[in-house]
């Protein structure tokens, strides 16, 4: 199966690498500029089997190529500009699977672009790019990332990515879970890109507390769009500054490295995406009849 992947970030590199691995042929989608670009992708993972893997000559293309079977799409939601909407439209006739956060409206949109061919994964690794050019990237056989059922094309995705070590399974609900639980965490992603980091947004009590009530508000909201974990929502029912503290201290404590990845993967890069999701969370908390007034001030900080 050939596999378009837009976006050559450090999440497109994970999955691509981990699909050649797993015997796919990748392509990835990349602007024109780097298409010359012969620098090989190193990913690193950080946790379980710590293996490193190298993909020395990564396929680049300006464009989806003609016998692509299937389209991933791994870009931020800010990027989703008319120059993707031109790049996909003009891809073939094949399943086009978004690892990109998409809302409900988004969504809507982004489907219209393929005439109703996008299906919804909810990635759960979490990557990172170093400075040396390898992508450390963490993955949990307890958290798979998913992939809505659909064509078979989907099904060898999954098949692939399980192959070569990445915890993946088909869901019937991920359509629904993903912009759920994307709503939920977004207060607590706001509020750390913020402060600019875990540590400084626990040394500053009041977007403690704004972000803690921006997430009941967004949970509230959440309920009525799809499911949500039950440790997670547990969470988010009862989230005070008191419980962020307790719970990133832990993280901290156990796990520095991913403390680290956070601090970095919800920095100042994501601040244009906080605010296209944001602007959407909004409009959809008042089509639910669901205040977000601490969401609001929040994202006017």
């Amino acid at each position: 199966m050939h596999v378009a992947i837009i976006g050559a970030g450090a999440l497109g590199r994970v999955y691509g690498v981990h699909l050649v691995d797993g015997g796919e042929r990748v392509t990835f989608v990349v602007r024109a500029a780097r298409v010359a670009e012969t620098s090989p992708f190193v990913i690193q993972r950080k946790n379980g089997d710590r293996r490193r893997r190298e993909l020395v000559a990564p396929i680049r293309s300006a464009h989806v190529p003609a016998d692509a079977d299937l389209v991933l799409l791994t870009i931020r939601v800010d990027q989703l500009d008319d120059g993707i909407e031109r790049l996909v439209k003009a891809a073939p006739p094949v399943p086009l699977v978004s690892l990109t956060p998409l809302l409900p409206n988004t969504l809507e949109r982004v489907s219209g672009w393929v005439d109703g061919r996008a299906l919804v994964g909810m990635p759960t690794l979490a990557a990172s790019a170093r400075d040396d050019g390898v992508d450390d990237y963490w993955a949990f056989r307890a958290s798979p990332s998913l992939f809505e059922a659909g064509p078979p094309e989907v099904a060898r995705l999954v098949a692939a990515l399980c192959r070569s070590g990445i915890p993946a399974r088909l869901s019937s609900d991920v359509r629904a879970r993903n912009p759920a639980t994307t709503m939920a965490f977004f207060p607590i992603s706001v509020a750390v890109s913020r402060a600019g980091g875990i540590e400084r947004l626990l040394e500053d009590p009041a977007l403690c507390r704004l972000g803690a009530r921006a997430a009941r508000e967004t949970y509230a909201l959440a309920r009525q769009i799809g499911p949500i974990d039950a440790a997670a929502a547990l969470a988010l029912r009862t989230v005070t500054p008191g419980t962020l503290r307790a719970a990133f201290t832990l993280l901290t404590r156990l796990l520095p490295r991913a403390t680290r990845f956070v601090d970095d993967h919800f920095g100042d890069k994501l601040g244009q995406q906080h605010r296209c999701l944001g602007a959407e969370i909004l409009e959809l908390g008042s089509a639910h009849g669901v205040p977000l007034p601490s969401l609001a001030a929040l994202l006017a900080q």
